[in-house]
């Protein structure tokens, strides 16, 4: 009987801090972040691409577009610009070349940021270092999604971009936290996206009743539909990221995802190809 009790009162004070909380969560206000980069209409396309024609390309169908580029950094602290899935191609020629020359030191390691940007951009010839986004593109807007965790990451990214008026056209996006965090701390002009660790957290305090007092310091919700084969997020998380003010940009992979997002009003779009998503968004009203 005493288990019994005892039980029922600890729950009841589980329950009693939960509701208090989210009432303290529900009690806060935020202010909307004004920034030139949400200029224009909405909603906003971002594209995904890694050469400078096809940036060119993508800017050329829409001059509003924003560039969304998976930023990377060789052993000689060069950022330059590649989605991870083409390391394979790269790695698979060196440990070919090593073998055809088992005496020479040419495996530098199993990470493109083992090697130098002259070996990488040797090989990936169209691949452009980062710098050269924000020089021959001055007025476009970016999304950098960090991919590579090294050492210095935060300065040499900012170092690198310094020099091409990046405050109102930058958004850094990582799914490593740590590198979030330091960029942030050295550009605290700049706009901060959403990585899987608060895309994660977000869902499990929502499933606790605690999502409203959940920290979150993005600036904007940036997120697939899908993450590791599960919803990535809900009408309970977009609602809390409206209520604190933050712009929603959501990635489609397809044309169902498209329409989902249209149904939600994300203000950002963020597709795989410039013509597949003005193709999707036709006569769409801009808001």
């Amino acid at each position: 009987m005493r288990v019994l009790v005892a039980t029922i009162a600890s729950l009841m004070l589980v329950g009693f801090i939960i509701l208090m909380a989210r009432i303290w969560g529900l009690g806060q206000t935020f202010q909307e972040y004004k920034t030139p980069f949400f200029d224009g209409q909405t909603p906003y396309v971002s594209v995904k691409t890694h050469t400078l024609a096809k940036m060119a390309e993508a800017i050329d169908a829409r001059p509003d577009v924003i560039i969304w580029a998976d930023v990377r950094i060789s052993a000689n602290r060069i950022p330059f610009i590649l989605p991870p899935s083409r390391d394979v191609e790269f790695l698979n020629a060196k440990m070919e070349e090593q073998k055809a020359n088992p005496t020479a030191q040419i495996m530098a390691g199993s990470k493109l940021s083992n090697y130098s940007w002259e070996q990488i951009n040797e090989f990936y010839k169209s691949t452009p270092a980062l710098k050269e986004l924000y020089e021959k593109f001055p007025k476009t807007r970016f999304i950098l999604n960090v991919v590579d965790n090294v050492t210095d990451a935060d300065a040499i990214v900012a170092n690198a971009i310094q020099d091409y008026k990046p405050n109102d056209r930058t958004l850094i996006q990582s799914d490593t936290t740590l590198i979030t965090s330091a960029i942030k701390s050295l550009q605290p002009t700049w706009l901060y996206g959403t990585g899987k660790p608060d895309l994660m957290r977000l869902m499990s305090m929502d499933s606790l009743w605690i999502l409203p007092s959940t920290q979150f310091k993005g600036d904007v919700f940036v997120a697939p539909f899908k993450m590791m084969n599960r919803p990535a997020f809900n009408d309970d998380v977009i609602a809390e990221m409206r209520r604190r003010h933050k712009k929603i940009f959501l990635v489609v992979e397809n044309e169902e995802e498209f329409k989902r997002a249209m149904e939600i009003k994300a203000d950002g779009l963020i597709a795989n190809d410039i013509s597949q998503i003005t193709t999707w968004l036709g006569q769409t009203p801009a808001k």
